[in-house]
């Protein structure tokens, strides 16, 4: 993650000096796979072509079917919201002890990952707990204003499959660029296919600027021989040092977008309001809501969750997303490089069967069409006035379903 990952493709990217978008851990190598619902049925099937599919650029993005289509297809949810079986708590993250008992406080720059102004320290200002409450702040100007010190930080426990819920106020405006994610077990992304993106990415949340709304995405990933498919040609080399990616992440369309809330830049410090960000990872399927209602049982297990109505200033933007493995061609994508790499490990929604931590950290420019990037003075100039932004935390709780 340390160092500057080689181009693929970043042809569906905004226009801007460093384009940068589709996964947390890229910098430049980005590949979006668009292809027809009729050859994605197929693709799983033809290992003789790359990855499992012809990967290639489209400017017809894929359309996921719709939500009761999705739930025939095998769907953990039914169409109430109810979920299949109960989940238990798990794992709630004590917010009453300092940082490191429940996280590495990463210490690195974001020079070579998103190239955003972010120096990430641990000097007990830019990651801190206070009245029961997780704070990532960007605390301050680097000496020179190339940069900005903030926060970031890494569970030490790692987590495979499950309901997660984060109550967090996220911090809006003045380009910076929060997000509530997961990786596998190694601050490089390294997991049990190698380093990022053959072993994966989870995007909960996120969102940049004065947007409404967040995006949920999937990366993966496979190793070639430079680039993606028909430029290059897979091989087994645990992307390194060459890799193509495959994300579900596409700016050209709101696919990957669920609202939020309208954003208000007036404040010296703007943020939304708290919210409640769920994800329910499960095998062959992947969900995130935002507010949704959650129903217990008289156990205290979690048995339902609704999702919350769009409002009217949602212009048409749900509350909520699914992914499920058969009917999404980016996560398909993958299918043939695990079979013929990993023909004993991999289980069928390779890379996402591994064990993940939760990442969470408050980047400041670095994404396609930012104003201020890693080094350059218009970080404490344009982007100056994130300094002060704070991602809060009150909870981070894990549910395990019930067998």
């Amino acid at each position: 993650a340390f160092r500057k990952f080689r181009a693929a493709s970043a042809a569906h990217l905004p226009k801007a000096p460093r384009p940068t978008f589709g996964g947390r851990m890229c910098s430049r190598a980005i590949a979006v796979v668009a292809l027809a619902s009729a050859l994605a049925s197929a693709m799983a099937e033809d290992s003789s072509q790359l990855g499992g599919a012809s990967l290639r650029g489209s400017a017809e993005p894929f359309r996921s079917p719709s939500n009761q289509t999705l739930l025939a297809a095998g769907s953990s949810l039914l169409p109430s919201g109810a979920l299949v079986a109960p989940f238990a708590l798990a794992k709630r993250f004590d917010f009453s002890q300092p940082p490191e008992a429940e996280f590495d406080v990463e210490v690195h720059s974001d020079e070579f990952l998103t190239h955003s102004c972010s120096n990430y320290t641990n000097d007990g200002k830019t990651v801190r707990t206070e009245d029961n409450k997780l704070h990532l702040r960007v605390d301050s100007l680097c000496e020179g204003g190339g940069c900005m010190n903030s926060g970031r930080v890494m569970s030490r426990e790692s987590f495979k499959y499950g309901l997660f819920t984060f109550s967090a106020k996220v911090p809006k405006c003045n380009h910076v660029w929060p997000a509530l994610w997961l990786l596998p077990a190694d601050v490089n992304g390294e997991g049990n296919y190698g380093r990022w993106p053959c072993s994966g990415e989870i995007d909960v949340l996120e969102t940049v600027h004065d947007q409404s709304f967040g995006t949920f995405n999937l990366v993966s990933g496979y190793g070639s021989t430079g680039g993606c498919w028909p430029d290059a040609e897979m091989t087994c080399n645990k992307c390194e040092p060459e890799y193509c990616t495959s994300t579900t992440m596409d700016w050209r369309n709101d696919f990957d977008r669920y609202f939020v809330e309208e954003t208000n830049c007036d404040a010296e410090h703007p943020s939304w309001e708290e919210h409640l960000f769920v994800l329910n990872w499960q095998p062959d399927e992947l969900t995130t809501w935002i507010d949704p209602i959650l129903s217990y049982d008289a156990a205290g297990r979690l048995v339902s969750v609704e999702p919350k109505p769009s409002p009217e200033a949602a212009k048409g933007l749900k509350t909520w997303k699914t992914y499920v493995r058969q009917s999404t061609p980016e996560w398909l994508a993958v299918g043939n490089f695990m079979k013929e790499c990993f023909p004993e490990q991999a289980a069928a929604d390779a890379p996402f069967d591994d064990g993940f931590k939760i990442v969470l950290n408050v980047a400041v420019g670095g994404y396609g069409g930012a104003p201020c990037t890693w080094g350059s003075s218009t970080c404490s100039t344009t982007c100056g006035k994130a300094v002060g932004s704070e991602l809060i935390l009150s909870d981070i709780s894990v549910w395990q379903k019930v067998p």
